[in-house]
């Protein structure tokens, strides 16, 4: 009865894990080491039984705390990123055209720099024409203003003249006695000044040349003396032509 129970007992220990043993530490004597006796399962009773030997558990790996956050795993991406790019060249302008040689980045600056200076060039002429428009119009507003100021000043001579002729005319003139070599001319400057009543009064209505000539200087006198007096002042001014 006890070699029956005890085979019906091998399956079931069998299956128990076993326990590991810790090496004892016997000491010898000075200087000995340590001897480490490991349990091993009876090859007896395992052989006897038919169980297999039993399987060593392992713990499971644990869970990556991680796995599945999206903010943990755009985080771990920015600093990957970041790591990458703070040794990596800076990204390039897509604008910036892309150059085969240095020979033809060389033609492409060249032709920047010829369109910069074309540039510089056109903006200079563009002052320079200002300039000139500018300077053309100080000077045409000069000429404009000066011209103008001629005419004012011709304009207040003009009306000053007009007011003395004015004044002249509203005064009666002293006529100045012609010389005897004068008289006919005188005569005649009469009958073109002195009215029809004046110039029948003195017999000088209609009278030629040879009758004027004929006129003393005494009498002659008299006749301009009494034109002087007795004559209308826009006559007398018509004699003396102002």
């Amino acid at each position: 009865a006890v070699v029956a129970e005890s085979v019906a007992l091998c399956p079931l220990l069998a299956q128990m894990p076993a326990k590991k043993k810790s090496g004892s530490r016997k000491d010898h004597g000075p200087g000995a080491e340590p001897h480490e006796n490991p349990a091993e399962p009876a090859s007896g009773e395992a052989g006897a039984s038919g169980a297999p030997p039993p399987e060593t558990t392992k713990d499971p790996p644990e869970p990556d705390s991680k796995a599945g956050d999206p903010e943990a795993e755009s985080g771990s991406e920015s600093d990957s990123g970041s790591e990458q790019g703070d040794g990596a060249a800076p990204a390039q302008d897509d604008s910036m055209p892309k150059f085969k040689s240095r020979a033809e980045l060389r033609a492409w600056e060249a032709e920047l720099k010829e369109a910069a200076l074309a540039d510089a060039a056109t903006i200079k002429r563009l002052e320079e024409v200002r300039a000139r428009r500018e300077k053309a119009k100080a000077e045409r507003e000069m000429a404009e203003k000066a011209q103008a100021e001629e005419e004012a000043r011709r304009k207040a001579e003009a009306e000053a003249a007009e007011e003395a002729r004015q004044r002249a005319l509203s005064q009666r003139p002293r006529l100045e006695l012609p010389g005897p070599k004068d008289v006919k001319t005188a005569l005649m400057k009469l009958q073109e000044c002195a009215s029809d009543d004046f110039l029948k009064k003195h017999g000088l209505k209609g009278a030629g040349g040879n009758k004027l000539a004929k006129i003393k200087n005494a009498e002659f006198q008299k006749i301009f003396d009494d034109f002087q007096e007795n004559g209308d002042v826009a006559e007398l001014h018509k004699y003396i032509g102002t």
